[in-house]
This record gives structure tokens, C-alpha cells and sequence, in this order.
């Protein structure tokens, strides 16, 4: 999960760093339930190398960060080994608030940096046959953790736009349409992608235009 938090420019003897995707899972049955009021928690897994020496500064950094990390999301799993070679191998899984808001405001209660946020569409031609849009998003709290992390190490900063792999599954036989753009799915690349979700795809969107904007996906379910 550190990979969904954070991206390293530097961090004392950090040479360089390799950031997977954001692997995030979501069941039609998840997205009916958040539409009816409830917020979920969704679990969410990430790994990333990180080109450093693995002495007593780095894992002083290293703790620290995980600390921040552990104050605002909720962090099952922060395992950092050594590569055969040079460097870390750091692997996290977590979970990520999965809540519905029409207008597509964020409660400011909410602590972690980043939600999945369904809203209602507002969007008009092609897109106005889709009634709602899932993002991944940042919070009014990205500020707050951005700040702690700087304190930290001033070259230390969590990147807004992360690369994220959603995996859709249509666990109860939901009438369950999606658009998006400039996605990888199931293995061919689209510049733009309609299609029914009829047992399970998987969403691969990063570099590109989501180094700059967050990933939407509009859809319809039932």
C-alpha cells in the first residue's frame, strides 16, 4: 500500500524507485450496497522497489513513513525485504473508503488521503446514459499527509495521481455497463471502452493523461 501513498523524488541513500500499480478489487454487490448509504472499506495491494541501502537511517524513514501512513489508512500488511541485488522490495496491502456522495463532495471526516468515490454523473451527450461515476480521488486530508511526510524528509512528497489496476466483478448478476478512456482491459489497450461487465474485467490505468488527472469510470447498474 505504500505505492498508493506515496512516490519517492529522494530519501537520504535512495538511487532510484520502481512503483507498481494500485490493485484494487470491487464487487457489483460493494457498489449496491455504498449506493444504498453504506461506506466500505475496500481492500486495496501495492508493491514498489526502492533502489536504497538498507542501513539505520533508511529504516528509521522507513518506520516513520509507516507510521504516517498508519494514521491515516488502514494498513493490514508493510512487509520491506531485501532484493537479491540492491535494494527494497516494500509490499503493502490495505483498504481504501469505498462511499457514494451525489454531488461528489468528501466528508471531511473522512481521514485517508485517497477514496473510491461514487457521485452521480453530471456529464452530457455520449456520457448522460450513465448514471453514476466511480474515481479514485484525493481528500480534503491529502494536504495534511503530504505535509507530515515533508516533515519527515523534505524531498519526501505523496504523488495526487497514482497508477491504479481496478478488478470489477459482477458477483450477483447486476446489469452492470461501464465507459472509460485510455485504459488497458484484459490484456488490449482503448482509447476509449464500453462494454458489460458480465463476470469480471480488469482495468489497468496509468502514465499518460493519469500522471495529471484521476481515473473515472462511468457506469450503470442494476
Amino acid at each position: 500500500m505504500f505505492k498508493v501513498l506515496l512516490t519517492f523524488f529522494s530519501i537520504f541513500l535512495l538511487v532510484g524507485c520502481k512503483a507498481d500499480l494500485i490493485e484494487i478489487a470491487i464487487k457489483s454487490n460493494e457498489i449496491k450496497d455504498v449506493l444504498n448509504g453504506e461506506t466500505l472499506d475496500i481492500e486495496f495491494e501495492t508493491n514498489f522497489s526502492l533502489m536504497a541501502e538498507f542501513d539505520d537511517q533508511t529504516k528509521m524513514e522507513l518506520e516513520r513513513i509507516e507510521v504516517i501512513a498508519s494514521k491515516y489508512a488502514t494498513i493490514e500488511d508493510f512487509d520491506v525485504t531485501e532484493n537479491e541485488y540492491f535494494g527494497l522490495d516494500i509490499a503493502i496491502e490495505g483498504e481504501l473508503p469505498l462511499l457514494y456522495s451525489a454531488d461528489g463532495s468528501i466528508p471531511t471526516s473522512i481521514s485517508s488521503p485517497w477514496v473510491l468515490l461514487i457521485s452521480d454523473n453530471k456529464h452530457q451527450g455520449v456520457l448522460s446514459e450513465f448514471q453514476y461515476k466511480l474515481e479514485f480521488i484525493t481528500t480534503s486530508s491529502y494536504g495534511a499527509f503530504d505535509g507530515e511526510l515533508q516533515n519527515v524528509n523534505f524531498m519526501l512528497t505523496a504523488d495526487k495521481y497514482q497508477p491504479v489496476k481496478f478488478k470489477l466483478r459482477n458477483k450477483d448478476s447486476s446489469n452492470f455497463r461501464i465507459f472509460t478512456g485510455a485504459v488497458e482491459g484484459d490484456g488490449q489497450s482503448h482509447a476509449t471502452l464500453e462494454t458489460d461487465v458480465l463476470d469480471k474485467i480488469s482495468l489497468t490505468m496509468k502514465e499518460g493523461i493519469y500522471n495529471k488527472t484521476n481515473q473515472v469510470i462511468f457506469f450503470n447498474i442494476e
